[in-house]
């Protein structure tokens, strides 16, 4: 499994109320392949990271670093 590194920019995402929600916008180094997440947290890298994994287009497996700028 390689270690791949990523991009993260916080971005205003539109919640289910349509009201603005602070969230990520986390982007494969390699690929250029991204994903949006809802939160800034820990807890939120982890999912955008997990949602790389899931959804990587060439079908490699890969860990994502989603680490603060």
């Amino acid at each position: 499994m390689a270690r791949v590194e990523t991009t993260v920019e916080e971005v205003e995402l539109e919640g289910s109320d349509y009201q603005p929600v602070g969230g990520l916008t986390v982007t494969c180094t390699k690929c250029g392949h991204e994903v949006e997440v809802f939160g800034t947290h820990d807890a939120s890298r982890r999912r955008a990271g997990a949602m790389l994994a899931e959804e990587r287009p060439e079908g490699e497996r890969n860990f994502y670093v989603v680490e603060d700028e």
